[in-house]
């Protein structure tokens, strides 16, 4: 294998692709990337079983071939080369990269023990790139503890020419809902969180109109297609909850106050919940909302911040983090609570932003 790239040309897709490699991986081809080059492309790809990227980028190509080389070890060498042309080459398991007076070789695996990325047979289902971006805005939402493996996903589902994202771990749910005109495809997955954070990373350096999404040929991989990059994740078996039916229906209760406002109140309130079971209680009144908490060590504080607040007059609690992590990602600059009741959940939505809502289920006063 021999070809050649500038260094500004090849250094951005290596970063990107180097991210997915297997970081301690006990099989040692999983810490390396792939490089293959044939025609005028260069294919870089890593995986970590879990999730794999491919990238393709034009070179000019002497001789085809391919090699895996240790991905930290190459990122290094060619970030450090400054803009040039660089010259690799790559005979038996040894790649040679030289640039300017620069020469250096490289320890590498034959290519052939690089695990297969899977690929899909169809085309799969479009949709535009500001659809998928959304998606950031439910993350915080999924499971982190891996106890409970359906809930450290996002479902993805896709039908009647609807989007929607949905991630909950059981406290609490985000779900953001975007048309696609015209959509007849149906698709329906459970992906893991961290591939959705990698494709948000990819979609910022990468400049695509739309992404597409298929599943690959035995049905247990998701592949999206994001311009000249592919990425191939796992899908998590099993059922996810029903979230249709945590919604709460019959609302008694509003309020519709200035987003800043209320995180400021739910920040200080905060530092006296911190010891007692990390709850915060609202107590709904004419066109207040009474914010407390309390710490028996520490003291307690109250606080009210005004708004449109009409219905019952209730109190309702909440973890405090859940609450501060609804109200901190919606991206409008007012939010409405509407509450079923004092021990159901409350809806809180952003105003000005079709399709996206989180749901807090409250916690029981004793």
């Amino acid at each position: 294998m021999k070809f050649s790239i500038l260094q500004q040309d090849l250094l951005p897709s290596l970063q990107a692709v180097s991210r997915s490699v297997g970081i301690r991986s006990t099989l040692p081809v999983l810490d390396n990337v792939l490089l293959s080059a044939e025609g005028d492309k260069l294919k870089i790809a890593a995986t970590n079983l879990e999730i794999g990227v491919i990238k393709e980028i034009s070179v000019e190509v002497e001789m085809p071939g391919e090699i895996t080389v240790p991905a930290k070890t190459l990122v290094e060498l060619v970030s450090g080369l400054g803009q040039h042309k660089v010259d690799l080459s790559a005979e038996g398991e040894v790649l040679t990269i030289a640039s300017g007076k620069f020469k250096a070789t490289v320890n590498g695996i034959s290519a052939s023990e690089f695990p297969a990325i899977p690929l899909s047979a169809s085309a799969g289902i479009s949709f535009p790139k500001d659809a998928f971006l959304t998606s950031a805005q439910i993350l915080f939402a999924s499971a982190v503890d891996e106890g409970r493996p359906v809930l450290t996903g996002i479902l993805t589902d896709v039908s009647l020419g609807k989007l929607d994202f949905v991630a909950t771990d059981g406290f609490r749910l985000a779900h953001r809902r975007f048309d696609l005109p015209g959509g007849k495809e149906a698709f329906r997955s459970l992906i893991p969180r961290r591939t959705f954070e990698e494709l948000l990373r990819i979609l910022s350096e990468e400049e695509v109109d739309e992404i597409s999404i298929a599943t690959s040929e035995n049905q247990n991989q998701a592949v999206f297609a994001l311009g000249k990059t592919i990425v191939s994740s796992r899908l998590i078996e099993g059922q996810f909850p029903a979230w249709g039916k945590i919604i709460p229906q019959k609302i008694v209760a509003r309020a519709l106050v200035e987003k800043d406002e209320l995180l400021k109140a739910i920040k200080l309130a905060a530092v006296f919940s911190k010891n007692e079971a990390n709850i915060v209680s609202l107590t709904t009144k004419k066109g207040l909302l009474k914010i407390e908490s309390r710490a028996k060590e520490l003291g307690s504080q109250e606080n009210e911040v005004e708004g449109e607040i009409d219905g019952e007059e209730m109190v309702i609690a909440f973890n405090t983090k859940f609450l501060l992590d609804a109200v901190s990602n919606a991206p409008s600059s007012q939010v409405m609570m509407e509450f079923s009741g004092p021990l159901s959940a409350a809806l809180i939505k952003p105003i000005g932003v079709e399709g996206l809502e989180y749901i807090v289920m409250p916690v029981r006063l004793s």
